[in-house]
């Protein structure tokens, strides 16, 4: 009779423990927002800056798993605490042409980011705007707006930011069309120095990088167009796939969407991600969650994330099987996914609980100094 009391009784708490293991773990969720879609990018007036925004998910006052804060920005954490991580829109004057520049910025919390320019853009009427083709001779010499630089984050850890350049004109400025660039690179903090993945993971990511290398690049109608670079390994992208951030090779070679795309066979360790997540078995989850496209599991494996089209959800984990449903949000684009656990929980609940009442300071446009 005692035996069979406390199996009753070990029954009856199970479902409680799970939930409060499922709470052991929190984690700071980076998501991308609107970002310049391609009809947009046919006018100036409508080019705009990403958005960016930062979630801390855990559990609240009554153990229940909610977003407990959010941020207009993405926040990561670093050796040296918090830093917060964007992108600046800025217009470059040259030749009487105007340019929209994307340029990424990256500081501490407490500081401003900041963004160098050459030759900032003065405000003129709009009658001082022509289009640079088939001017008459009262327009000759007016001012044209030709060109843009359009940044997107795709990634991002306390080592390494992922990024894709969007380089090109409107239909006004460029008729014959398809004469676009989309270059992918992975940079550091201190820097906008594209990395080469050789130099950051050692000679054999170099060779991995080359064995990736499609013998030619493809074009938008799938059509081969000319062979990749085998000189340089710093074009290449972090994407998250079967619940693993993994490298890609990416080289842009030319108009039309020429360009190699593949996955390089090597993994990205916890020092360069910073998630140190558990082993995934995506194969499983989809067997026992409708949709799931991918997933992301604390370090304890004790709390998963499924993304699918149609939601963002979050799940208790047993033994690598998904119990209850703890939350749901909208379907989005993660570019960042930073776990905290154990007692790290509290102390980011706090930390980042004082950083969503502050005013966080807008980055800082400076002009480069001239040289001589």
């Amino acid at each position: 009779m005692y035996t069979l009391r406390k199996l009753f009784l070990l029954l009856a708490i199970l479902p409680f423990a799970g939930s409060a293991l499922a709470q052991r773990s929190g984690v700071l969720l980076g998501i991308a927002g609107a970002a310049t879609t391609e009809e947009e990018m046919q006018d100036f007036a409508t080019i705009h800056e990403p958005k960016y925004e930062t979630l801390w998910i855990a559990a609240g006052a009554t153990g229940e798993l909610k977003v407990l804060a959010s941020l207009p920005e993405l926040i990561v954490p670093r050796g040296d605490g918090f830093w917060h991580v964007g992108v600046k829109q800025v217009c470059e004057f040259e030749g009487g042409n105007e340019n929209l520049h994307h340029l990424v910025w990256a500081a501490p919390v407490t500081r401003a980011g900041a963004v160098e320019q050459s030759q900032p853009c003065t405000a003129h009427k709009p009658e001082d705007y022509a289009p640079p083709y088939a001017r008459s001779e009262q327009d000759k010499d007016k001012i044209s707006q030709c060109g843009f630089e359009l940044v997107n984050l795709l990634y991002l850890s306390p080592e390494v930011i992922s990024m894709s350049t969007y380089t090109g004109q409107s239909e006004n400025c460029e008729a014959r069309g398809g004469r676009y660039n989309v270059d992918f690179k992975v940079r550091n903090f201190d820097s906008d120095e594209a990395l080469s993945f050789g130099e950051l993971l050692g000679p054999q990511a170099h060779d991995a990088y080359l064995r990736a290398l499609p013998k030619m690049g493809q074009g938008d109608d799938g059509e081969d167009c000319v062979e990749p670079d085998k000189m340089h390994d710093t074009g290449w992208r972090i994407a998250h796939k079967a619940g693993r951030w993994r490298p890609y090779v990416h080289q842009d070679l030319g108009y039309f969407g020429c360009a190699v795309d593949a996955p390089v066979n090597i993994p990205l360790g916890a020092s360069l991600t910073g998630d140190g997540t558990a082993a995934v078995d995506l194969k499983l989850l989809q067997s026992k969650i409708d949709g799931i496209a991918d997933a992301y599991v604390s370090p304890n494996a004790d709390l998963l994330i499924a993304a699918s089209p149609s939601g963002t959800r979050f799940y208790e984990l047993y033994g690598g099987v998904p119990g209850q449903l703890l939350l749901k949000l909208p379907a989005s684009g993660i570019v960042m996914a930073q776990w905290a656990t154990g007692a790290h929980v509290q102390d980011w609940t706090a930390q980042i609980g004082k950083l969503a009442k502050l005013h966080l300071t807008e980055p800082v446009v400076r002009v480069k100094a001239a040289s001589n």
